[in-house]
C-alpha cells in the first residue's frame, strides 16, 4: 500500500489490537517450544584421515599415480557411496529397521544425506603452483543412535582407506601390465624388422656396401686377368702366325711342295692385283694352292687327336666354371687332357719315325694345334674375366641403391629398437612404482583421528530453536494485528490524519480514559507522554484562540 509506520502508529496499533496480537503469541509460542523439545536428537561421529606424502624422494622413485589427492578423494567417495555398498552397510548395522517400511532408494538417499566428506586444505597458492593443497579430510555420519553413528563412521573410514590402497595398487599394476604388453609388441616388431633387414641383405648379398672394397679389388684383379689373357692370346697368335709362315715357306720341310706353294701364292697375288676373284685363272690358282695345302696337311688321325684334345680341354673348363666344382671330376678331366696331349705327341713322333714326307711340317702343325688349344683356353679365361668384370660392375653400380635401402631399414630398426629400450626402461620404473605402492611407501591415506562415540547430540540446537520459536510467535502476532488494522482502515493518530487530510490538525486532544477503560479486563496502555497534556483532569479543552478556516 505504500504506507509507512512510525513508532506512534505501532504503539497505537498495539493498544487498539492488543488482543489480536497476544492471542497468537499465547497459542504459537508454547506450541513452538513443545515442537522444539520433541525434536529427536541426532549424533554425529567424525574421523579425520591424513594425506601422507611419499616417503621416498620423487627424484629417485616417481609414482605412477599422478592425480591430486582431492581428485582421488572425490573418485573414492563415488565408489564408496554406490547403491550396493550403502545398502550393505545399512543391513550390516541395521540402520533402518523393517518396521519403518523404507524402500531401498529411500534408505540410500538417507544414508547419502547423513554421510559427509569434507576436505581440509591449505592456502590456494599451493594448488596454483602445481601442487595439491589437500592435507586431510574428514568423514562423518549422523544418526539418532550414537553407537550406530560411531560404527558407521569408522566403517566408511575403513572403506576409504581400503579403496585408496586398492585403487593405487591397481593403477600401478595396470601401468606395469601396459608397459609389458608394449614391450612384447615392440619385441615382435624389432624381431620382424631384423628379419626384414636380414632378408634384404640376403637378397642383395652381391651388392652390400660392406663388400664394396672387396668388389673393387676383385674388379681390379679381373681386369688384370683379362689384360694378361689378352696379352697371352696376342703373343700366341703371333707365334701361330710365325709357325704358319714357316710352314708355308717350307722352312725345315719338303722344299719342293713348299717352293711350289710359294710360287703359286705369288702368282695368285699377281693375278688378284689385275683380275677379280671370279676370274678363271684366279680360281684355278686357288684350287692348286688348296691341293698343295691338302698334301702338306697332317694325317686324319692327327686331326682327330687334335679335336679330342680340344674337347677334353673344353670339358675341363666347363667343370672348373661350375658353381660347386667337383674335385674328382676336375682330376679326371685333367687326366683326359693330359692323355689327349700325350696321344697327339706320340702320333706325331710315330709319323716322324716312319719318315713322313713332311716331318717338320707335322711337328709345326702339332705346335700350332697346341697353341690353338692354348688360345681357346685363354679365350675362355678372358670371357670368364669379362663376365666377372660385368658382374662386378653391376654389383658396384647397385651398391648405392642397396646402401640407401639398408640405411632406411637400419634407421627404422634403430628407431624401433630405441623405442623398445625406452619402453623397457619405463617398464622397470613402473615395476619399481608398483613395489612402492604395494609396500605403501607412496602417497597414502592414514587415520589421523578415528571416529569416537559422541556423548552429546550435534542437532538440534534447542536454545537457538526456542528463541526462534518465541520470536516467530511474536512476529506472527504482530502480523495479525497489523493486518487487521490495515483491513479496517482506521485513523492512527495526528500523523496519519495529516497524511490523509494533507493538512495539519488544529488541535490535539489527549486520550481521555473512561470508567470502562479503568475497569476493563485488559489493562489499558497509557498513551505516550507527548499525548498527555499538562492538565491532569479529564476535561476536553479547546484553544481560546479562534480556529482558522480549514484548508481544503
Amino acid at each position: 500500500m505504500g504506507e509507512e509506520f512510525s513508532l506512534e502508529d505501532i504503539l497505537i496499533i498495539l493498544k487498539r489490537r492488543f488482543l489480536a496480537f497476544i492471542l497468537p503469541v499465547i497459542v504459537l509460542a508454547p506450541l513452538g517450544i513443545l515442537a522444539v523439545m520433541l525434536l529427536p536428537a541426532k549424533y554425529t561421529a567424525q574421523g579425520t584421515i591424513l594425506v601422507e606424502s611419499q616417503q621416498i624422494p620423487t627424484e629417485y622413485v616417481r609414482s605412477t599415480i599422478n592425480s591430486y589427492a582431492q581428485e582421488r578423494i572425490s573418485t573414492i567417495r563415488q565408489r564408496v557411496m554406490t547403491r550396493n555398498r550403502l545398502l550393505e552397510v545399512a543391513d550390516e548395522y541395521d540402520l533402518f529397521p523393517r518396521s519403518l517400511g523404507l524402500s531401498e532408494s529411500e534408505r540410500v538417499n538417507l544414508m547419502r544425506n547423513r554421510l559427509r566428506v569434507d576436505l581440509i586444505t591449505t592456502s590456494s597458492q599451493a594448488r596454483s603452483a602445481g601442487r595439491d593443497n589437500t592435507i586431510a579430510f574428514t568423514v562423518s555420519y549422523t544418526d539418532q543412535d550414537p553407537n550406530k553413528a560411531y560404527l558407521v563412521a569408522n566403517k566408511f573410514i575403513t572403506l576409504f582407506l581400503d579403496e585408496d590402497v586398492r585403487t593405487r595398487t591397481a593403477g600401478a599394476s595396470n601401468t606395469t601390465e601396459f608397459f609389458e604388453r608394449e614391450a612384447a609388441r615392440l619385441r615382435e616388431e624389432v624381431a620382424s624388422m631384423e628379419e626384414r633387414v636380414s632378408q634384404y641383405k640376403a637378397a642383395n648379398a652381391n651388392a652390400l656396401p660392406e663388400h664394396l672394397d672387396m668388389h673393387l679389388n676383385m674388379l681390379e684383379r679381373a681386369r688384370n686377368t683379362l689384360s694378361n689373357a689378352e696379352s697371352s692370346i696376342t703373343q700366341l697368335e703371333e707365334e701361330k702366325r710365325f709357325l704358319e709362315t714357316q710352314l708355308i715357306s717350307g722352312t725345315g720341310g719338303d722344299s719342293s711342295l713348299t717352293t711350289e706353294l710359294a710360287r703359286l701364292e705369288a702368282e695368285l697375288a699377281r693375278l688378284r692385283a689385275t683380275y677379280r676373284d671370279n676370274y678363271p685363272e684366279v680360281i684355278a690358282k686357288r684350287e692348286e694352292i688348296a691341293s698343295i695345302k691338302a698334301r702338306m696337311a697332317p694325317s686324319e688321325e692327327i686331326r682327330q687327336l687334335r679335336e679330342a684334345l680340344g674337347a677334353a680341354e673344353e670339358k675341363l673348363n666347363d667343370i672348373e666354371a661350375a658353381e660347386t666344382p667337383d674335385e674328382d671330376a676336375i682330376a679326371a678331366a685333367e687326366a683326359n687332357v693330359e692323355a689327349a696331349r700325350n696321344a697327339l705327341s706320340d702320333r706325331i713322333s710315330e709319323e716322324t719315325r716312319r719318315g713322313s714326307q713332311d716331318i717338320a711340317g707335322v711337328q709345326m702343325e702339332g705346335r700350332i694345334a697346341v697353341i690353338e688349344n692354348r688360345i681357346r683356353m685363354l679365350t675362355k679365361q678372358a670371357d670368364a674375366a669379362m663376365a666377372q668384370i660385368a658382374d662386378l660392375e653391376e654389383r658396384i653400380a647397385r651398391t648405392p641403391e642397396v646402401e640407401r635401402g639398408i640405411t632406411g631399414l637400419t634407421r627404422d630398426y634403430d628407431n624401433l629398437f630405441q623405442e623398445y629400450q625406452d619402453v623397457l626402461a619405463k617398464r622397470g620404473d613402473a615395476q619399481i612404482a608398483e613395489n612402492l605402492e604395494e609396500n605403501q611407501q607412496a602417497e597414502k591415506f592414514s587415520i589421523l583421528e578415528p571416529a569416537l562415540q559422541p556423548d552429546k547430540p550435534s542437532s538440534p540446537d534447542r536454545p537457538k530453536l526456542l528463541v526462534m520459536a518465541v520470536f516467530g510467535a511474536l512476529g506472527f502476532g504482530g502480523l495479525v494485528a497489523v493486518g487487521l488494522e490495515l483491513l479496517q482502515g482506521r485513523i492512527r493518530g495526528r500523523n496519519h490524519l495529516s497524511s490523509v487530510m494533507e493538512a495539519a490538525p488544529i488541535a490535539v486532544i489527549p486520550y481521555i480514559y473512561s470508567e470502562g477503560d479503568k475497569s476493563g479486563r485488559f489493562p489499558a496502555i497509557r498513551p505516550p507522554s507527548w499525548r498527555r497534556g499538562k492538565r491532569k483532569n479529564k476535561k476536553r479543552s479547546l484553544s481560546p484562540e479562534p480556529a482558522p478556516e480549514p484548508a481544503l
